[in-house]
């Protein structure tokens, strides 16, 4: 077989990986550290993936090819870049499942056959959902609680989001709705 197919087919795998990852690594962590945010055990499994996939990768291409020290050094780039990214878009599903208010949604019409909007704001209450998501970033250590209000612990995602906030204005699209708050 080809050695470019034989990358294709170890590196398509790669977010099978770390899906067995997660979910070995889930139990463990739901033993040991209950409180741990499932976003962080991702990313833990997306860093521990490079070690097998770097084995795999070896054991299936590079030990059956005579390369040049710049070509392995290419090659490891291209599969590491492919790894993350293929990962990046597992992420997205496994956040959609964790995250998304739609897919909620879809399922409490599901269960009931069908619901007034009315309805649907009763089942998935605003606080509740705020709730969740502050309760999600604090345990991610991006936010903390002070005085009984929350502040900024970590600024991972905060960069992340101005990033976004910059791209959108880049591109000329509409601001998001924004709650200021006055400093008291």
């Amino acid at each position: 077989m080809d050695p470019s197919v034989k990358l294709f087919l170890v590196l398509v795998c790669s977010p099978i990986l770390v899906l067995a990852l997660q979910m070995a690594f889930s139990r463990l962590f739901i033993r040991y550290r209950p409180d741990t945010s499932r976003h962080v055990i991702f990313a833990v499994c997306v860093a521990a993936g490079h070690i097998p996939m770097a084995a795999a990768v070896w054991w299936q291409v590079v030990r059956h090819l005579t390369l040049t020290p710049s070509e392995l050094i290419w090659m490891a780039v291209y599969s590491l870049i492919v790894y993350n990214m293929l990962s990046y878009c597992y992420f997205h599903i496994f956040n959609m499942s964790e995250t998304a208010r739609r897919i909620r949604i879809l399922n409490e019409i599901d269960r009931a056959q069908q619901l007034r909007a009315s309805d649907i704001v009763s089942l998935y209450g605003v606080e509740e959902m705020l709730n969740a998501r502050l309760d999600r970033l604090v345990k991610m250590r991006q936010l903390k609680q002070s005085g009984g209000r929350y502040v900024i612990d970590q600024r991972l995602l905060y960069i992340a989001a101005k990033v976004i906030v910059g791209a959108r204005n880049l591109l000329g699209f509409p601001p998001s709705q924004t709650l200021y708050y006055k400093k008291t």
